[in-house]
């Protein structure tokens, strides 16, 4: 089996991915440009994943600083694997980032990042579906003692909306067949172990901190071969005009 680094893992790879000690421990060898900032520093760090029409997928760095922010493009979704701080809306209401948490800035949030200790993440950059909001949406936040804790039947969702559906779920050993349709998924891995096989018979080996980018039209199996406690971001491939 061959594994992809981050920035080679091109759109013509059907599932792009990362084992977990790249995603946790691994180089981060891009600079990101943060401005605007108010304070900290000037750039971030991070590793791209997988970058279609169906989102940009990465993991991500970045030191303490302040930077006010506004979604006026796309949405993001983030899982903290380590770090502190706090993300603030624009009416004012915070949330504690801390490791093991989840957030979403929908399109149209406007906020700022107060980053108090280093912060890395996984996240995905998401399309909006139309109809578009025109006023400041808040963001979502689960901890992380609601997203390590007991999930409801179904699984926890964290988000579903235009910039697509964000869910926590358990998955017993056994199998579970994906198909082809009109949505893409991007997969990571929280705890436990599996084997995912493409029908091009491509094989991924999926561990504690691993990620996974299922491109739309991807078809396969995942032999969960360990109890995965599993986060999925969910898009339309669809764009908004």
């Amino acid at each position: 089996m061959t594994t992809p680094t981050a920035d080679s893992a091109a759109s013509a790879d059907p599932a792009p991915f990362l084992d977990g000690e790249a995603v946790l421990r691994g180089d981060l060898p891009r600079e990101i440009d943060m401005a605007p900032i108010e304070s900290g520093t000037p750039v971030a760090y991070e590793r791209v994943v997988s970058d279609t029409a169906d989102g940009f997928f990465a993991v991500w760095a970045c030191d303490a600083g302040v930077y006010p922010r506004h979604k006026d493009r796309r949405g993001s979704f983030m899982y903290f694997t380590e770090g502190a701080g706090t993300i603030v809306d624009s009416d004012g209401t915070t949330h504690e980032l801390t490791a093991g948490s989840i957030l979403v800035l929908p399109y149209s949030w406007i906020g700022h990042w107060d980053i108090r200790r280093t912060i890395r993440k996984v996240y995905l950059h998401s399309t909006p579906v139309a109809p578009l909001p025109t006023e400041p949406v808040p963001s979502t936040f689960v901890d992380a003692a609601t997203v390590a804790g007991p999930l409801p039947d179904g699984g926890l969702v964290a988000f579903d909306g235009p910039d697509g559906r964000c869910l926590v779920t358990e998955e017993p050993v056994g199998d579970r067949r994906y198909d082809g349709d009109d949505r893409a998924r991007f997969l990571h891995v929280l705890s436990g172990a599996a084997r995912l096989e493409g029908d091009d018979g491509t094989v991924r080996r999926l561990d504690s901190g691993s990620v996974v980018a299922l491109t739309a039209d991807w078809s396969g199996a995942l032999t969960v071969t360990e109890p995965l406690r599993l986060l999925t971001v969910i898009t339309i491939t669809t764009p908004a005009p």
